[in-house]
């Protein structure tokens, strides 16, 4: 695959799957809290981006803003690439802002729909949104939100099984991916503006270093990095440029057991990380 040839995250993630047909059944993502059993495939994840973001279509205009609130878990890559071929630009939150930065940025960007994983994040941002915004959520817990589970339901019975390969061809590079807010320490959040284009050009870079690394087998990532971080969310795609096997772990705290299980191939961190890591050495 020629990745300066590609025009959006969206396209990378479609042509990826299509070119390689051993891909399609291949385990892809693993949340390490859910049960062994529980993995997504290629082609489950292709299936659920697709009846996610022709639900969002409907509701979504091109450039509106999309909250995604979330922690790491398979749903996040799902709903990230749903909000991109719908048209939307997703805003990702840390679940470790304060209720503040909540506030400034949900009133900043003003999201059309806001996507959470379950209750305890819902309760953060709850009385910050709209009565005009459309609320998601990846876990069942009110009956006035609409799950995504109850999403590809209704979605699979209107196209009787036969889901679309198709994406959103119309994505330039130039085209706004997402905006990432700063953490606020000096002031409020900055919203950082991110093209498709400007992580692709990222990806890039990181082939060069890694095709070194993997060309005799598949990756397997282990995640904990926020996805919310700009790092951790151009590493998402970094991991589909290169097929690679994904486990999500389960918290900092439980890194260590985690590795034991997933054993990791490649991880990705950041200097702070290193630092504690030196300390308590």
């Amino acid at each position: 695959m020629e990745l300066n040839k590609i025009n959006s995250l969206v396209e990378l993630f479609f042509k990826k799957y299509k070119e390689n047909k051993e891909l399609k059944n291949q385990l892809f993502l693993k949340w390490l809290k859910t049960s062994n059993d529980v993995f997504f495939t290629w082609e489950q994840v292709k299936d659920k981006i697709c009846l996610l973001s022709d639900y969002l279509t409907e509701r979504l205009s091109k450039g509106d803003r999309c909250v995604l609130l979330s922690e790491n878990r398979p749903e996040w890559l799902i709903a990230d690439i749903a909000i991109m071929n719908a048209g939307g630009v997703t805003v990702p939150l840390f679940t470790t802002y304060s209720e503040k930065d909540y506030e400034y940025i949900i009133n900043d960007c003003k999201p059309k729909i806001c996507i959470v994983s379950n209750h305890i994040q819902f309760q953060k941002i709850k009385k910050f949104i709209s009565s005009k915004t459309k609320v998601i959520s990846f876990e069942n817990f009110n009956k006035k939100i609409e799950s995504i589970e109850n999403i590809f339901e209704k979605k699979l019975k209107q196209v009787s099984s036969n889901i679309s390969n198709s994406y959103n061809s119309e994505i330039i590079r130039k085209d706004l991916a997402c905006i990432i807010y700063t953490s606020g320490t000096t002031g409020n959040p900055k919203g950082v503006m991110l093209s498709h284009g400007g992580i692709l050009s990222n990806c890039e870079g990181a082939r060069e270093i890694l095709d070194t690394l993997t060309k005799d087998q598949s990756p397997v990532f282990l995640t904990w990095l926020p996805l919310s971080h700009s790092y951790e969310h151009t590493v998402q795609y970094v991991q589909i440029t290169l097929g690679a096997k994904v486990f999500y772990a389960e918290s900092l705290e439980k890194l260590l057991p985690n590795m034991s299980i997933a054993k990791p191939t490649i991880m990705t961190a950041v200097p702070r990380f290193y630092q504690n890591l030196y300390s308590k050495i």
